[in-house]
């Protein structure tokens, strides 16, 4: 890899800051050679919003990366599905699971420090990029916690009208 051979830290990817600056202060990288804090994304969205922070410091305003919070939506033979996030969870956070065999559905959405931290959905994803909202908005969600499951129309319907 050139990154190495010149010098600069490369683990699974370049290495970079939150400013997206490689170990040579005058080399920066983003979007799928780069990894920043043990992650390389791989993904478009992801680079796009390094772009903009790499763009904000080169242009002096103050900007700094805090990671993307990724998601995939797709089917799959003609199923939908769509994950979010920390979909797995870890300690201290909690998994709220909705499994309907009968019409094809499968929802579990995680929660840590009262915050939407993940969602897998199978079948029913209409609520998709509600969930992808409260996740990268980081919105407390204990006011909601006990409707969430059902979509965005139970849990918030003043808003989802």
């Amino acid at each position: 890899m050139l990154a190495k051979e010149a010098g600069i830290a490369v683990n699974r990817g370049v290495v970079v800051n939150d400013v997206m600056q490689t170990s040579s202060p005058d080399v920066f990288a983003l979007g799928e050679c780069a990894e920043h804090r043990g992650s390389c994304y791989g993904l478009v969205e992801p680079a796009y919003e390094q772009a903009r922070v790499l763009a904000r410091h080169l242009a002096g305003r103050p900007a700094a990366y805090q990671g993307s919070v990724v998601s995939t939506n797709l089917k799959v033979s003609g199923v939908s599905v769509f994950s979010a996030g920390d979909f797995m969870g870890g300690e201290g956070s909690e998994s709220l699971v909705l499994s309907d065999r009968r019409r094809g559905t499968y929802k579990k959405l995680v929660i840590a420090d009262g915050r939407l931290t993940g969602a897998v959905l199978i079948g029913d994803t209409i609520d998709a990029l509600w969930y992808l909202e409260l996740i990268r908005n980081r919105d407390k969600v204990t006011a909601i916690r006990a409707d969430m499951i059902f979509g965005r129309a139970l849990a918030q319907p003043s808003e989802a009208a």
